[in-house]
């Protein structure tokens, strides 16, 4: 297990050294990312591999041991997480060409090794070092030396310093608590507070749960996606969006969920208080991000409101606290991963071709790159949840989930969610890929070969996981196990309902599917005669821009598509955004830091800081 952990930095440390062999660096970053999902395969079923590093002295009276264990929730997070970097890393190798590279292959090892240590971690010391370093890794990541970027990035930190605080404040508390760093210890001494000091045990667990809703953008932390998104390196983005955010729901999953699972809380309905509110921030998320992206031109902050509003549907079917919510959330964890990358890197792949991210400013690229379209047009369809791909199905249980937990308002508020991706998403696909043609994308040409290997993977996975859940819902079943549920056994091809006699059979739905689609494709042979028109023909008749004294890019149809909804929404929107104030605390935080840099410029701030330094450690050293 320390091996899996010691390898990606190491190998970021050799990678800085041959940092000008650039195809080298990136080739030994998707070695590493293969080594590391096979290593972790083999891990399966070994649940009593645990690791302890004694460090020899002690905080707060405790002994400060480094620990790491593989239960089968870590290890499902680990896993699924690690076969996404491997497909990004094979993207990455001709995405990083002279053009576009980034040079962030050796900082993004690091993060993979954070990335492990908080799946793996045992104890709230180790929690918080690679949470740490997951945060600050990937600040340099996203802001990959351009000023554009360093300014979403500077944003991002601001709000990660926040979730940062609170984490240490709560690890504190709970620690002091439970005389223990051990996570499992912690959790049984908050569960024994509840029923002593309702109000203390609450707001520890709101001081955790602060933090991995920062980290996971959900309400009222939506807006830094759209942010740090947009400007991250375009082959960064999948793993920003697929992985990281999963971070926020790992905590929840880990050590909110067992707490409100057996604490003494008053019920509200079938639920406890905390578990109701979590659903309803769930629920807004869904709501608002959706809104917001449905406004969007640019197509990676189209996205970024789409991954927020998916993570709301996620700490919906968390909430309701039921094994089949549970198994729904964590099921469209990985279905999250899975058909975000691949819109993320089909988008990364038109951006690579024609530099351009805004959706009116393209068009018609279907005939010059459709293995990218086929590719986006599954994995939208998959999105929307629609069968038989694979993101139907954990929609599918998670509003099972919260119809059986009669939570109503919050199964009507994912209905609209859902209902209304469509309208991003297919405005999206028509604005780049369908319409006219640009002239200046004339000469325009598919993705290169190492870009079309995984997006064709991805293809198959998302069809694949669709017919067969079983290949995601047997470990799931392993982990609900382990958290104390009493699950019926997972099916290859069945996956369960929340409600009475309402299992569904993937199989026979993949088959009225198929049938339908024979049925449609006989009819288009054997209908009448089709009539070929050119490109340029295609819609508003085959008029040109000029002819209504307009621009091409003026001319997309997307262009200000949805304005009347925007009219009807703004104000709903302006009066419930969070970005005004936490754009003004990120810029609180950049004069902040620019004034404790010029100490660190002028040799008289350099010696007040040691002697500062100095003095905290003298202190700090008493205390502890």
């Amino acid at each position: 297990m320390l091996m899996i952990l010691l390898l990606p930095l190491l190998v970021a440390l050799l990678t800085t050294v041959i940092m000008k062999y650039q195809k080298v660096v990136w080739s030994l970053f998707f070695v590493v990312s293969g080594f590391l999902s096979y290593e972790l395969y083999t891990m399966y079923g070994k649940w009593d591999l645990v690791y302890n590093v004694e460090l020899g002295f002690k905080i707060f009276n405790q002994n400060v041991v480094l620990g790491l264990v593989n239960s089968p929730l870590g290890w499902f997070f680990a896993f699924f997480a690690s076969l996404t970097t491997l497909l990004i890393a094979m993207f990455s190798i001709a995405y990083n060409d002279k053009k576009h590279d980034s040079k962030t292959a050796p900082i993004w090892l690091i993060l993979i090794f954070s990335n492990l240590g908080i799946f793996f971690a045992k104890d709230w010391l180790m929690f918080f070092i690679m949470w740490e370093a997951m945060s600050t890794t990937a600040y340099f990541i996203i802001a990959h030396g351009k000023e554009v970027s360093a300014k979403a990035a500077k944003f991002y930190l601001s709000i990660s310093l926040i979730g940062t605080s609170t984490l240490l404040l709560g690890i504190i508390l709970v620690s002091n608590l439970a005389n223990s760093f051990d996570i499992a210890r912690s959790i049984d001494s908050v569960i024994k507070l509840f029923s002593v000091n309702y109000g203390l045990a609450l707001f520890y667990i709101g001081l955790f749960v602060t933090t991995f809703l920062i980290k996971s953008a959900v309400f009222p932390f939506y807006m830094w996606p759209s942010k740090a998104y947009a400007e991250s390196p375009d082959d960064f983005t999948p793993f920003l969006s697929t992985v990281m955010s999963k971070y926020g729901v790992y905590g929840i999953a880990v050590f909110i969920l067992p707490i409100l699972q057996n604490a003494n809380i008053p019920a509200l309905g079938k639920i406890n208080e905390p578990a109701y509110m979590l659903a309803y921030l769930g629920a807004i998320t869904s709501v608002l991000a959706t809104l917001l992206a449905i406004f969007q031109t640019d197509m990676k902050k189209l996205f970024a409101y789409s991954s927020v509003a998916n993570i709301g549907y996620i700490v919906m079917g968390l909430s309701t606290m039921s094994a089949i919510g549970i198994e729904g959330a964590l099921f469209h964890s990985v279905n999250h991963m899975i058909f975000k990358t691949a819109i993320f890197l089909s988008l990364a792949a038109v951006i690579y071709r024609t530099g351009e991210r805004d959706m009116h400013k393209l068009g018609g690229l279907v005939y010059k790159m459709p293995l990218t379209f086929m590719v986006y047009l599954l994995a939208i369809i998959s999105a929307a949840g629609i069968p038989p791909l694979n993101g139907f199905t954990s929609k599918w249980q998670i509003i099972q989930a919260l119809m059986s937990q009669r939570m109503l308002f919050v199964a009507i508020a994912m209905i609209f969610a859902s209902t209304g991706a469509f309208m991003y998403l297919f405005r999206c696909l028509a604005s780049v890929f369908l319409g006219q043609l640009p002239d200046k994308y004339k000469s325009v040409k598919e993705a290169p070969l190492f870009m079309a290997i995984p997006m064709t993977i991805l293809m198959v996975i998302m069809l694949l996981v669709g017919v067969i859940p079983g290949i995601i819902t047997k470990p799931i079943h392993v982990v609900l196990v382990s958290m104390g549920y009493k699950v019926k056994e997972a099916t290859w091809t069945t996956v369960h309902s929340a409600l009475s006699n309402s299992d569904l059979n993937l199989t026979y739905l993949f088959y009225v599917f198929m049938a339908a689609f024979a049925i449609s494709l006989i009819m288009y042979i054997f209908s009448a005669k089709q009539t070929k028109v050119a490109q340029e023909d295609n819609y508003t008749g085959g008029e040109r821009p000029e002819d209504w004294g307009t621009t091409p890019e003026r001319f997309n149809f997307s262009y200000g598509f949805y304005q009347p909804f925007k009219q009807i929404f703004n104000p709903m929107l302006s009066l419930i955004s969070f970005d005004r104030w936490m754009s003004s605390f990120g810029r609180i935080v950049e004069r902040v830091s620019n004034a404790l840099g010029i100490l660190y410029t002028k040799s008289e701030g350099a010696i007040l800081m040691l002697y500062i330094g100095i003095a905290i450690l003298i202190i700090g050293g008493w205390i502890i």
